[in-house]
């Protein structure tokens, strides 16, 4: 004896049931969404190759090429390779990219180093409306601490932090959980 007669006994038909009401419960409607909220009125996006500002090498290719990877992967908008035939278009320009020292080994080698890359981006319909023609471009920056003594380089820190940005780049794509009214 385990002391299993202690434990109540429920009927298959109540379990049914309160597995049926607690599934209705699940799937009823409250307003609420997992979903990020994108634009239902843009289905396609133009991604330009991005500008650069600086001398570091590839950057901007691979910049472009990890936000329309995460355009691809993220959102519901298709890209498109005209212009002509997109709804929207994101274009950007990197600005800034720096490699700095945090720690020096004994010898004076770098033993933990910061990657920064410094964009700005601008989301407009195509063709622009006049409050998107006067709005400046949004700057966001990301830094990453590497260590070349573990076998991190200048490259793949550089990989790293465009991946991030393009991150913050679409997660910008999402509609706003306000309104300009709300802002006044």
């Amino acid at each position: 004896m385990t002391g299993n007669r202690h434990r109540p006994i429920v009927p298959a038909a109540s379990r049914r049931r309160a597995l049926i009401a607690l599934a209705a419960l699940a799937t009823s409607g409250c307003g609420y969404s997992f979903r990020a909220p994108y634009d239902k009125t843009v289905q396609t996006v133009f991604v330009p190759m991005f500008k650069s500002q600086t001398f570091s090498r590839d950057v901007e290719k691979m910049l472009t090429e990890l936000v329309q990877k995460e355009i691809g992967r993220r959102t519901p908008y298709r890209l498109v390779d005209d212009v002509e035939n997109a709804d929207t278009i994101l274009s950007g320009s990197v600005n800034f990219v720096d490699k700095n020292i945090l720690v020096e080994n004994p010898f004076n080698l770098p033993r933990q180093l910061t990657r920064t890359i410094n964009a700005s981006v601008n989301w407009v319909h195509n063709p622009p409306t006049e409050a998107e023609k006067k709005r400046e471009p949004t700057i966001i920056s990301e830094t990453l601490n590497f260590v070349p003594e573990v076998g991190e380089t200048a490259v793949t820190a550089s990989y790293a932090v465009c991946q991030r940005l393009a991150a913050q780049i679409v997660d910008m794509m999402e509609q706003p959980w306000y309104t300009e009214e709300d802002l006044k």
